[in-house]
């Protein structure tokens, strides 16, 4: 069907190998944000009883690579708010999940139905040490871990999530297999379109040269 629309009906298509069906990808268009809070979106608001997952893929905050953080609603996979920037230090971007964690509490107002975590490589190690600063117990929620993970002597490894390639690629199929399916639903448009130029690199995935993927990768955190 791909195929035949770009070929037959002049339609176009993607063609790179996108980690989402190409035809999926055109249908997705996003909304308009209800609401923003300084950076944050809000695409919706939060519910009385739900639970939420709250993630963070932090960056330097020099300028280069931006941090994102993605947060979704887990009985429904629906999205409901998102943050990125490339310029907010690490213990800034601590502070900004701390209070989007904040605001869902105002309305659940229990903490044991709010997950949040980071991803704990390379600089994930100064966003634990910001979270040991701030006060774990300051934050709203439940740090969750990737208690699989395990050193040579049997001991877990830090807090967080480690991704490794093959977490990578276990994340991003299901993020596929959630989205295609239509079990998932995105409403951000900066969102759709990381996930347009989000292609197959070498053996994984990756944004298009010229391209980011913060966002998605900090979608794939939340599926994790």
């Amino acid at each position: 069907e791909e195929r035949f629309r770009r070929e037959m009906e002049c339609e176009f298509i993607i063609n790179d190998e996108t980690l989402i069906n190409p035809l999926k990808l055109t249908e997705m268009e996003g909304i308009d944000p209800i609401e923003r809070q300084g950076q944050v979106r809000w695409y919706s608001k939060p519910k009385s009883g739900s639970v939420y997952c709250v993630a963070l893929d932090p960056s330097l905050g020099t300028g280069g690579d931006a941090s994102a953080i993605q947060v979704f609603e887990a009985e429904t996979t629906e999205q409901v708010a998102e943050w990125r920037h490339n310029r907010t230090t690490i213990p800034e971007q601590i502070r900004i999940l701390a209070g989007i964690c904040a605001h869902i509490n105002e309305t659940v107002n229990d903490t044991q139905r709010i997950y949040y975590s980071i991803e704990n490589n390379t600089i994930g190690e100064a966003a634990l040490i910001s979270i040991s600063e701030y006060g774990e117990e300051n934050i709203k929620g439940y740090f969750l871990s990737d208690s699989t993970v395990t050193s040579s002597g049997g001991r877990r490894y830090r807090k967080g999530f480690n991704t490794t390639n093959k977490s990578k690629l276990s994340a991003c199929n299901k993020l596929k297999v959630m989205i295609e399916s239509g079990k998932m639903k995105i409403n951000s448009i900066p969102l759709v379109s990381e996930l347009k130029t989000f292609v197959a690199h070498g053996t994984s995935y990756a944004a298009k040269i010229g391209e980011t993927d913060d966002l998605v990768m900090a979608t794939i955190l939340a599926v994790r």
